[in-house]
């Protein structure tokens, strides 16, 4: 299959890219700034411009449209050199717009689209602002392209995976950002792009959890290691040493709608983390 992957100089892209290349895919990537990738046809291309995304479908059969700014390109974030909301706009909006039209001119029938999982902010707008916008907007397009003109679509609500710090990622998984590990997200993002029975779908992919109810009142309102050593006593002492990277609550999501329609398995969960920082912490590498 010949597949476009936008983003191809990022995180996501660049490893999506090498794994679709990989399993076989011939696959041409772009992004605003220049990619080198082996095996992958790597396109440095301004992708707010209508002409160039047109042109960047050409010949394909589906588009996994996982380039945009994110959380960390606001200004409160990166401060030393913020995106303003026209370069939002234009870079997760207008661009995602413009690649579908090119689905349409191309004849292209799938379109993998990466949302966040701050698209849940639709209704205030607070700590992401103009991202969770675009996101939540952006799936509307995503709606729009497959209703009038029947493009299959997939939309993947991810969770955060770039945070540098193992054991900050980790712990997030609780609920904090809603973590996961890169692999499960470039994972998601193939299985999308190789699915050939779903029609439209949006898809959380976030790690999940198994917390009960009253596990997750306990953890809010009581003491959160001891409640986390409750279901992993073998882990306590981590629960302690990191007490300062808990999340204030557990906020867990429901994967099952993923899991049975998109065929998602976590390797990399929770207790998978917990695993691999007790190794870490024994001297493990």
């Amino acid at each position: 299959m010949n597949i476009l992957v936008t983003g191809v100089s990022g995180l996501l892209g660049s490893h999506l890219a090498k794994t679709l290349a990989a399993c076989g895919h011939t696959v041409r990537g772009a992004s605003h700034t220049p990619a080198d990738i082996p095996g992958v046809e790597c396109i440095a291309a301004d992708m707010s411009d209508y002409d160039t995304c047109i042109e960047l479908g050409a010949g394909m059969d589906a588009i996994a449209h996982v380039g945009a700014y994110h959380g960390i390109h606001l200004p409160r974030t990166n401060p030393p050199n913020p995106k303003t909301e026209r370069e939002f706009f234009d870079a997760n909006l207008a661009g995602t717009f413009y690649l579908f039209q090119s689905a349409v001119e191309h004849d292209i029938p799938k379109v993998v689209w990466a949302s966040s999982a701050v698209v849940y902010e639709r209704d205030h707008w607070t700590q992401f602002g103009i991202y969770s916008f675009t996101k939540a907007m952006g799936e509307d397009i995503c709606r729009f392209f497959n209703r009038e003109h029947h493009i299959s679509v997939i939309g993947l609500r991810y969770g955060a995976f770039s945070f540098p710090d193992f054991a900050m990622r980790g712990f997030n998984m609780l609920g904090g950002w809603n973590c996961l590990e890169l692999e499960e997200a470039v994972n998601a993002a193939v299985l999308a792009v190789e699915n050939e029975t779903i029609d439209f779908g949006i898809y959380d992919v976030q790690t999940p959890l198994p917390f009960t109810p009253e596990e997750r009142w306990a953890y809010r309102f009581g003491d959160k290691p001891a409640v986390l050593a409750q279901r992993w006593p073998e882990y306590a002492h981590l629960f302690q040493k990191y007490a300062h990277l808990l999340p204030p609550v557990i906020d867990t999501v429901d994967m099952r709608h993923t899991i049975a329609e998109l065929g998602l398995q976590f390797e990399r969960d929770f207790e998978w983390f917990l695993e691999e920082l007790d190794r870490r912490e024994a001297g493990g590498g």
